[in-house]
């Protein structure tokens, strides 16, 4: 019977320790690639400009916030610029879409954004971004 005990406990460890390999999340030389290549032109706060293809939001191809109570999205085909703004623990996105239209969203300061460079890859977050533009 203890033999028995001590073979699942080993195999327990076993598999939460070889279970824990992905928790690392995106390695830093590798983005996510999303279905479709977009482009674009990512400004930091330090006015830093990155032109990035194959650009995503954690992998995903769409803005993800808060609009009152309520959770929204909005792709990326239908976004055409995006301006960040720190407000405390809240980062507010005002975003314009193709069609003229703005929508204002408030997004989590560590939403993360990926995309592929000439150079390598780049990798920046909510808090740290002050504009996106798409389609370069």
């Amino acid at each position: 019977m203890k033999k028995c005990l001590y073979m699942i406990g080993l195999l327990a460890v076993f598999l939460l320790l070889t279970g824990m390999s992905g928790l690392g999340g995106t390695p830093a030389n590798r983005v996510p690639t999303p279905e479709k290549d977009f482009s674009a032109t990512f400004i930091d706060k330090q006015a830093m400009v990155t032109v990035c293809t194959q650009v995503s939001r954690q992998g995903e191809t769409f803005f993800m916030g808060k609009r009152g109570d309520g959770t929204v999205t909005v792709s990326f085909e239908k976004v055409q610029t995006v301006e960040f703004k720190n407000r405390g623990d809240k980062v507010t996105a005002v975003i314009k879409l193709t069609n003229g239209k703005t929508v204002e969203i408030e997004v989590d300061r560590g939403q993360t954004f990926y995309g592929n460079v000439d150079f390598g890859t780049f990798k920046i977050e909510a808090a740290d971004l002050k504009r996106v533009t798409f389609g370069n």
